[in-house]
């Protein structure tokens, strides 16, 4: 079946063509050889845009006859407003083939060069280069690109590659030359067509004296290169050649030849051609673009605005006419030139019928210029085998193992040319066995090698002209058994196959060979692509689990998972189901132990199944019926008796247990009498350790405050009397009123001479004034009279107190 994709991208001719560039040197400074950048027969052709980034103001079109070396003071070209850019100039691309609806980009290629000089400004103040300012301080090979559709610049672009760059030997004005792909852009495009816009395209402004001396004069610019193809156009072989020649009165006469392909058999040669370069000033001719004719002698090339001996002519021009379609429209672009033009080739005096190459020189006698881009599109006699489909029948595309399959090559002549020595070859994928050929006409024959699997077809000439019908191949393979894909961890095989035609012309003899397709684009032409056929292989792969699956366990009775949740992946189901089961014995009981069965089973829509089983085995728990309460771990406070600022903080107890990992432990404390110092009170503070059985351990501490006494010194109160006649009244001298207050007493007494009768440096009211031993005079009762005492307290900050005691010894 034949399957159509919608593509903007068509099919390159599958054939490679020998691309040969002869040149002579020497008489010519050629830089960096000329190279084919790309180079193909299609059905289409190339067109170009392009503009210069230095002229006489920065907005405004110049369309004098100046040219670039009569100026020192040239300025960047910038019709934007951006800051970040320095030059700017922009070109609009226009459809080349409005009435096809099935034009498509194929390549798109973006130049830029310029005379790129260093700022130079001698000792004596003469600018040499520049503007006697400072250059731009941008790298050469990078520029901005703003495309159709935007209204801001893409990323900065840097260039795929360098062609050539003075600076580096510093050559003349040091031109230099870059290119970008940009075909992957402009295919993105949801149109290719409008405004391009280019800046920052790096080169010197104001003044340019070569390094050999003599006013060069500034130049630079970019061009647009885009090569496309569509069904309704003849097949042209285009090629675009880059490099860089400079070409001087003295050092020219450089060559080009253009071949690999063949010109139409009869009727007019049509050629077109694309160049580029710098340096071409309006003013000084006698420059020349040649192209060797078919009477082997130079004819000049001309167009209604490049004159035969002014090609280079600073100009910018498409098909014969000022290319102005532009911001700015330049008419004269300073030693800028690019071009698109139709080769004059009337009675085919340039380029006949059946030529296989041509050649282009570039000379002058007194211009001095430089070419870095020529290229050529001609009209061409090819045959093509474009549409070359390989394919299976509707019914056959999808087919199970062990199925036949019939497979067909559609075969067309699409070129211009009989084809001659045609042939197909084709590998017979390992998946699948050749059975045979349905009949073929007398004019095909085959053979399949068993041991290389190659099939091949072999063309009569005359079955594949241009005027042939086309013709189908048909033959049969047979998919093999699944015990072949058991191995393969999927539901379906992608077996791809592609049959490779090789063959050349009647008269274009170039060898060819173009690949069939499998799809084709929305202008019927094929993509090159394998032809899938998918396999659907019998499902006996059972479904796998995606997560961990988990391992069986031995846990106790408080450690049980939760079951795990798995999911089931397939190669054939994108959906297969999950059930799960547990179960337990014991009724799970802890004080025993038990074992859960846990049971996973996946199954996909072949009924396929894979199971996975966990056992769990929960151990018995002695701790069921535990009894033991907790035990503390820390010393446990005992009862005590405190002063009121003596209170000790309570103390933290944990607590261990058999059973409990983490018993519990509470703490509370109460107190009488609100606390009060004045009177005393009592704290009960109580630790109780509960474990997860609720077994608890209790421990209470009792904190008894005394109350707090007065221990004002105006609370004291001493004896004034001492009658110790054991009557029970002032028998003793005594201290009293601050009790409780912890003072210690220093009691010294005196008689009237001043000498000490009794002295006691801890006194504890017990004295009946009775003199010691070794107190003055005699022992025993004091005399009747009036004493003197001291009373210390022991304690620095306190002034002692003295009085007046009475002694009676009656």
């Amino acid at each position: 079946m034949k399957k159509i994709l919608l593509s903007k991208k068509a099919l390159r001719t599958a054939g490679l063509f020998m691309l040969l560039l002869a040149f002579n040197s020497a008489n010519a400074q050629l830089q960096k050889g000329f190279t084919p950048r790309y180079s193909e027969t299609i059905t289409g052709d190339f067109t170009m845009i392009a503009n210069n980034v230095l002229s006489r103001h920065a907005t405004n079109a110049y369309n004098g006859n100046g040219s670039n070396h009569d100026f020192s003071d040239n300025v960047f070209v910038d019709i934007d407003s951006d800051p970040t850019t320095f030059n700017s100039s922009s070109a609009n691309l226009v459809n080349p083939s409005p009435g096809s609806s099935c034009m498509t980009i194929e390549r798109v290629f973006l130049y830029w060069a310029a005379a790129d000089k260093e700022y130079e400004v001698n000792s004596s103040g003469t600018i040499i280069a520049g503007t006697g300012g400072v250059e731009p301080s941008w790298n050469f090979n990078d520029i901005k690109l703003m495309l159709p559709g935007s209204s801001t610049y893409e990323p900065t672009i840097t260039a795929d590659e360098v062609i050539y760059r003075g600076r580096d030997d510093h050559f003349v004005n040091d031109p230099y030359i870059c290119v970008k792909d940009i075909t992957s852009w402009v295919q993105g495009l949801s149109d290719p067509f409008g405004t391009y816009q280019v800046a920052n395209v790096k080169a010197t402004e104001g003044q340019l004296l070569s390094h050999g001396g003599g006013r060069t004069g500034t130049s630079g610019g970019w061009q647009i290169v885009v090569v496309w193809q569509s069904p309704l156009m003849p097949q042209k072989h285009i090629t675009l050649f880059d490099g860089y020649a400079h070409i001087t009165s003295t050092e020219n006469n450089f060559d080009i030849t253009f071949d690999g392909f063949q010109t139409v058999p009869n009727g007019d040669v049509k050629a077109n051609m694309v160049m580029g370069s710098l340096e071409g000033d309006r003013g000084i001719s006698r420059d020349q673009l040649l192209m060797l004719n078919t009477s082997n002698t130079w004819e000049p090339l001309s167009t209604p605005i490049r004159q035969p001996n002014n090609f280079f002519n600073s100009s910018i021009t498409t098909h014969g006419s000022d290319f102005l379609d532009r911001t700015p429209a330049s008419s004269n672009t300073l030693g800028y030139d690019a071009s698109l033009f139709d080769l004059d080739n009337k009675n085919n005096s340039l380029i006949t019928n059946n030529q296989t190459s041509a050649t282009v020189r570039m000379t002058s006698d007194q211009e001095v210029y430089g070419l870095y881009l020529l290229g050529m599109a001609v009209e061409v006699y090819e045959p093509s085998l474009h549409s070359l489909d390989l394919y299976a029948t509707p019914s056959d595309e999808n087919p199970r193992t062990g199925e036949t399959v019939q497979i067909y090559l559609d075969v067309a002549n699409t070129g211009n040319d009989n084809i001659r020595d045609l042939s197909f070859t084709t590998t017979v994928p390992e998946e699948m066995d050749f059975i045979g050929v349905e009949p073929l006409p007398s004019e095909i024959t085959y053979d399949f090698n068993t041991i290389t699997r190659v099939l091949t077809f072999n063309i009569a000439d005359g079955l594949t002209d241009v005027t042939s019908a086309p013709y189908t191949i048909q033959y049969s393979v047979r998919v093999k058994d699944d015990a072949y894909f058991s191995s393969i961890p999927a539901c379906t095989f992608n077996s791809e196959s592609q049959t490779l035609a090789t063959y050349m012309g009647e008269i274009n003899m170039t060898q060819q060979v173009s690949n069939s397709s499998f799809t084709f684009d929305d202008c019927g032409i094929g993509n090159g692509d394998p032809t899938s056929i998918v396999i659907h292989i019998t499902d006996v792969q059972a479904p796998v689990f995606a997560e961990n699956l988990p391992g069986d366990i031995t846990v106790p009775c408080n450690g049980v998972p939760d079951a795990a949740i798995l999911t089931a992946i397939d190669y054939c189901d994108p959906n297969p189901s999950t059930t799960f089961t547990e179960t337990a014995t014991n009724d799970r009981s802890c004080e025993t132990g038990y074992e859960i069965t846990r049971t996973w089973t996946a199954t996909d829509n072949a009924n396929n199944t894979f199971t996975h089983t966990q056992i769990i085995t929960v151990i018995a728990d002695e701790c069921i019926m535990d009894e033991e309460p907790p035990t503390f771990v820390e010393e446990l406070p005992e009862d005590m008796t405190v002063d009121c600022d003596a209170i000790p903080d309570a103390v933290l107890l944990t607590a261990i247990d058999n059973c409990d990992t983490d018993p519990e432990v509470t703490f509370t404390e109460t107190a009488t009498n609100d606390r009060d110092c004045l009177t005393g009170y009592e704290i009960t503070r109580t630790w109780i350790a509960v474990d997860n059985n609720g077994n608890e351990t209790v421990h209470t501490q009792l904190i008894i405050v005394e109350a707090d006494l007065p221990c004002d010194i105006e609370n004291l109160i001493i004896s004034k009397t001492i009658t110790a006649n054991g009557d029970g009244i002032n028998d003793l001298f005594e201290i009293t009123g601050l009790e409780g207050c912890d003072y210690t007493y220093h009691l010294k007494v005196f008689n009237r001479w001043g000498n000490i009768v009794y002295e006691n440096n801890d006194y504890t009211n017990d004295w009946s004034g009775i003199a010691p031993q070794n107190s003055l005079g005699k022992s025993g009762m004091l005399s009747s009279g009036t004493y003197y005492y001291i009373v210390g307290f022991g304690n620095n900050e306190i002034k002692p107190v003295n009085g007046y005691i009475y002694i009676g010894s009656n």
